[in-house]
């Protein structure tokens, strides 16, 4: 039987939506690919059938989050989730992790990425139920959760063998102990943040970071007890790009001196390193001519002869620079540093 000219345009219309549905949803937010499900049946077929959408469960700052979680790793589309943010999510407990432990472990097991940052009610136990079933865990982020130990590092390191990225910033219970568990299981660590993890030693820093010298990024954030016996080994690191040393008071030249030495460095936050002078500063303008971000903000120990070092020595590679606070350099207007930096775009780090 032959097709009327109005079914026609309907079939027509119908193939015209999929080829659209096709190009454009591999390019929505999750957020907006959900919202489509509801337009239609059809729609909601087609977002289905694209396995790429429905890697990522973004629950951040979600309400229900631990329902949430349950709801989407018992669907389908979600058997096959590689990214889980719960960051600053509300009402995720601990017994909704044991379900996700028993239930969904198939669901998570080619996990990649999970960020628990700020969520405060999940201890190291409900870490240890999240991660029996990931595997092929390669980042875990748990920023300012105090109930996350030793205990939850010994639980990662178990479950999860391949991680190269750790964000444990604000876990005020890590210890040397955690610390030499991370260094012995994971060689291959590349990224790591330990700020405000106040019961570090230089002892447990020193251990580290012998053994972790892949490291291309190191946050020491605000661990003010840390000397230069620390600061001298960092110069082990020759992949470093990205070094937070802001508040190191027992920072010296010569412990800079040394950190210099890492030669592909592209960002070092000098912050509040009060015993710091031209000397140190100078040392890294020689030894790292790729440096892009620096601040010295609060370093009055500084003057003009350490900026004009950096200017002949890396002016075409800096684009942040916060002399802000240092009483020693010569007050500039942003003119006069774009002629010593003409690449600079950005005056400022801290307000």
């Amino acid at each position: 039987m032959e097709m009327t000219e109005a079914e026609r345009d309907d079939v027509s219309r119908g193939d015209s939506v999929a080829r659209v549905m096709n190009i454009v949803s591999t390019r929505l937010p999750q957020r907006d690919a959900i919202s489509l499900l509801l337009v239609s049946a059809s729609i909601q077929q087609d977002l289905s059938s694209h396995p790429s959408l429905w890697l990522a469960l973004e629950l951040r700052e979600m309400s229900c989050a631990g329902d949430r979680l349950l709801a989407a790793l018992s669907l389908p589309r979600y058997s096959n989730v590689k990214y889980i943010n719960l960051e600053f999510s509300r009402d995720i407990e601990e017994k909704h992790l044991e379900i996700v432990k028993d239930k969904f472990g198939l669901s998570i097991r080619n996990l990649e990425v999970l960020n628990l940052n700020g969520c405060q009610k999940i201890s190291d136990v409900g870490v240890g139920y999240l991660t029996q079933n990931t595997p092929k865990l390669k980042s875990f982020s748990i920023y300012w959760n105090v109930r996350f130990s030793d205990s939850g590092v010994k639980n990662l390191i178990t479950n999860c063998k391949l991680i190269t990225d750790l964000n444990l910033s604000g876990c005020k219970n890590i210890t040397d102990e955690g610390l030499k568990l991370i260094s012995e299981n994971y060689p291959e660590l590349q990224h790591l943040n330990l700020t405000r993890c106040i019961k570090l030693t230089d002892k447990g820093l020193q251990a580290m970071l012998v053994k972790c010298y892949s490291l291309k990024s190191l946050n020491l954030y605000a661990l003010s007890s840390l000397t230069d016996i620390t600061y001298k080994r960092i110069s082990l690191l020759a992949n470093l790009h990205s070094l937070d040393l802001c508040g190191a008071q027992n920072l010296s030249d010569e412990g800079l001196s040394s950190i210099a030495k890492c030669r592909n460095l592209i960002s070092i936050n000098l912050t509040w390193c009060v015993q710091i002078t031209d000397k140190g500063v100078i040392a890294v303008a020689q030894g790292c001519p790729s440096i892009e971000f620096l601040s010295l903000f609060g370093i009055t120990g500084v003057t003009d002869k350490c900026l004009e070092a950096l200017s002949r020595s890396c002016s075409n590679t800096i684009t942040t620079l916060d002399v802000n606070g240092c009483t020693g350099i010569k007050r500039r207007s942003r003119d006069q540093l774009l002629e010593l930096f003409p690449k600079l775009k950005c005056f400022k780090v801290h307000s």
